[in-house]
């Protein structure tokens, strides 16, 4: 099993996102991990082959690119 991590400040639009995403990410061969601790929030996503890890990663960091341009909102 492969696993990528990604670690990020811990605001509260992030933990949202990928809260759910941890939920609907979910699929035979992957999936994604949100853990909490103190002001850091890691993003695991464990895939069984390099094709589903380069497609989580590439939802994690999608899911980065709309939260930061979501913060940005006047």
């Amino acid at each position: 099993m492969l696993k990528i991590s990604f670690e990020i400040e811990r605001r509260e639009v992030a933990e949202a996102v990928f809260k759910t995403l941890e939920r609907e990410v979910v699929f035979p061969r992957g999936r994604i991990k949100v853990l909490a601790d103190g002001d850091r929030l890691k993003i695991v996503a464990f895939a069984s082959d390099i094709s589903s890890a380069r497609s989580l990663s590439n939802t994690i960091l999608r899911a980065l690119y709309i939260i930061r341009g979501v913060e940005e909102l006047p």
